[in-house]
């Protein structure tokens, strides 16, 4: 898993590229631990290039989806291979984030 940092606006851009399981989700958390830390109004994770995603992936996108709301912030989730959503979708998930199908959707 490699991920990548970019700004537009107000949104700092997170692109994710491989697979999310639980050997390299200790990763991903901290680096949502910093992108949620209150500087960044709104975060926003590109998963275009992450074809497998496991709960603990899930788990950590749930945490930054929560602390970001609690700091009044956005947290969005861009470009999910169908193959994630699904799972999102067998876990109710898809209602609890704002996914947003391409980039120029964000505002």
């Amino acid at each position: 898993m490699q991920i990548n940092f970019r700004d537009q606006g107000e949104h700092k851009i997170l692109s994710i590229n491989g697979e999310v399981d639980l050997y390299n989700v200790g990763e991903l958390k901290k680096i949502l631990f910093a992108a949620t830390d209150g500087s960044n109004k709104s975060v926003v994770i590109d998963m275009r290039d992450v074809n497998y995603m496991d709960s603990s992936g899930i788990g950590a996108l749930v945490a930054g989806q929560k602390k970001m709301k609690a700091l009044g912030g956005k947290f969005l989730l861009l470009n999910i291979s169908d193959d994630v959503l699904n799972i999102l979708k067998l876990a109710t998930l898809d209602k609890f984030f704002t996914i947003l199908e391409d980039e120029s959707e964000l505002v």
